[in-house]
């Protein structure tokens, strides 16, 4: 079977009336995050991971690569499938970056989490932790169950750490960090969005694809931000900074499945 990250961004370059025909301008690889930069100044950034089996391999495999920013952009969008987890970084960067060519964004949209999930429910399941969107959730009373490969230490009773996505299979809602996308079982995402039966929601920077071809998938809704000064976001990214750093060089925006 197709991988989950492969089929979305197959979906997203079949997609009607998109501009395939941009060219790549910088890929730059972050401690924090990949960024990659079009020729039209389109903009997309992914978590970079380095998984520590395998690391070696891929790290000299990596090594042997060179001018990525002369590659064709579907060429660098397939890293999607890769097997290292450095090469999907890439992938999915410019898939994101493509992605932002072709997205529209006419007006932001403030939308609070709990206004996405109005009932306080006992079950929110969360595919990385999203610090922000936690604290929200918890102090409004939700029980919130987090999948993060670094997770929390605190003792509030209305956290609680999973080891694995399968844990999450009783969730009354779901939310995933754009972050999830670069794990190698991120498919396991696929089988979640089928079966939860509320909001499915897709957060964070680094979920910025296009909007149709998430709620295509299962998602619900989407919440991603917009890079509007790439050379500053640039700059941040190859000093090592996190979004912290770089969110003042971006738009926020939403979309919401009809």
């Amino acid at each position: 079977m197709t991988s989950f990250l492969f089929q979305i961004a197959q979906d997203s370059l079949s997609s009607k009336n998109v501009k395939t025909d941009l060219k790549i301008e910088t890929v730059i690889v972050g401690v924090r995050y990949t960024c990659v930069l079009l020729s039209n100044g389109s903009c997309g950034v992914a978590y970079t991971l380095v998984e520590n089996e395998g690391m070696k391999e891929s790290h000299h495999k990596y090594l042997t690569e060179k001018y990525l920013h002369r590659k064709d952009i579907i060429e660098l969008i397939e890293y999607c499938d890769s097997e290292f987890s450095i090469f999907r970084s890439i992938g999915i960067a410019t898939l994101n970056a493509f992605s932002q060519a072709n997205l529209k964004v006419e007006s932001e949209e403030d939308i609070g989490i709990t206004d996405i999930l109005p009932e306080k429910a006992s079950n929110v399941g969360m595919i990385g932790d999203i610090q922000p969107i936690t604290r929200i959730l918890v102090q409004k009373g939700y029980k919130v169950h987090i999948l993060d490969k670094y997770p929390s230490s605190g003792k509030n009773p209305n956290i609680v750490n999973v080891n694995n996505i399968s844990d999450l299979k009783n969730s009354t809602h779901l939310i995933v960090s754009g972050s999830a996308f670069v794990f190698n079982n991120f498919d396991y995402v696929r089988d979640l969005l089928s079966t939860v039966p509320g909001e499915k929601v897709l957060l964070g920077p680094t979920a910025q694809i296009l909007p149709k071809i998430a709620f295509k998938h299962g998602f619900t809704y989407i919440g991603s931000s917009k890079i509007i000064d790439p050379s500053s976001t640039i700059r941040v990214i190859m000093e090592a900074g996190g979004y912290r750093a770089f969110k003042e060089f971006t738009k926020k925006y939403s979309f919401r499945a009809d």
